[in-house]
């Protein structure tokens, strides 16, 4: 895709500004920041918008935010790789396969929703009645679970019947990381005395602290592989998963849930300035998403395993 030195420049600045401010960018603010007539940053947008680079958000809070594309238009990377949203069948990561737009065509119908899943990738993996979830997104973090109701090969389309629709909050990892009374483990702690208070906490996992650091974490199947192995009397350290993952009090929930997608791990230790100060798991941001977006018949759906 070929853009003008402006619309580079134009587009670098959006980027910036919604990374720094995580909503959408006036117009005006990247007028401002390049030192540029607000009537020509108006029309490069329109310019953009009709490239898929730009999305517009309306009303009084509303303005630009950069499409996926745009990240890959300037050649910018998110973390380590290109910014990807997944696309999950039967709760199975589709490798290979990334959902490249949403588009909602029915959203008015009294009983039913249904989206076309633009995919990059093979739709022949798909067939009609396969459970499939979408997401998350990148800017907006929304997910989205329905079944096939059809595909486009050629065009590389599923059609989805949408069965709900969640979003992870825009919290930091701090507002929901277990913090008081932390039950925490010293190297030397006897496996089946570990066991008990796992049972008696009613607990999956806890960090493991020497001397006032962190030196490993501790999980229930760490425990059941002990306990099969006449292991009882050990010390946990030698069972412990050792350099275990961490995340900060300030890092966003989303951030922390894909770092456990990505490590296929269930909790994370919360670090600050050296000093375990919580703890955070995969259901800590299930819950909250239940709490906050899921409406009640996709509860009950999950908890019927129906999704």
């Amino acid at each position: 895709m070929d853009l003008t030195v402006v619309q580079k420049e134009i587009l670098q600045e959006l980027i910036d500004i919604y990374k720094e401010k995580n909503r959408p960018v006036k117009g005006t603010e990247i007028a401002i920041r390049l030192n540029r007539n607000p009537g020509t940053i108006r029309n490069q947008m329109q310019a953009l918008r009709a490239l898929n680079l730009v999305d517009g958000v309306p009303g009084p809070k509303g303005g630009y935010v950069p499409t996926s594309q745009a990240y890959r238009a300037i050649g910018l990377i998110y973390g380590e790789e290109e910014i990807i949203v997944p696309i999950y069948k039967e709760d199975e990561r589709i490798d290979g396969v990334y959902v490249e737009k949403i588009v909602f065509d029915t959203v008015a119908h009294e009983k039913s929703c249904s989206s076309m899943i633009y995919i990059k990738g093979d739709t022949k993996i798909f067939n009609e009645g396969d459970i499939v979830k979408i997401g998350p997104t990148y800017h907006n973090k929304i997910i989205i679970f329905g079944k096939v109701a059809g595909r486009d090969d050629i065009d590389h389309i599923l059609l989805i019947d949408v069965m709900g629709v969640a979003s992870i909050p825009n919290v930091s990892v701090k507002s929901i990381a277990v913090k008081e009374n932390l039950i925490w483990l010293k190297p030397e702690v006897i496996i089946k005395n570990a066991a008990k208070i796992f049972y008696e906490n009613n607990i999956n996992g806890v960090p493991v602290i020497s001397e006032g650091k962190l030196v490993g974490i501790l999980t229930l199947h760490d425990l059941a592989y002990a306990l099969s192995n006449d292991m009882e009397n050990d010390c946990i350290e030698k069972i412990m998963v050792k350099n275990p993952l961490t995340t900060s009090p300030d890092k966003k929930v989303y951030d922390a849930l894909i770092l456990m997608e990505k490590k296929g791990v269930g909790r994370l230790i919360v670090v600050d300035k050296n000093k375990v100060v919580g703890i955070i798991t995969r259901t800590d941001i299930l819950r909250l998403i239940e709490g906050v977006m899921f409406p009640k018949i996709l509860k009950e759906l999950i908890d019927k395993k129906e999704l």
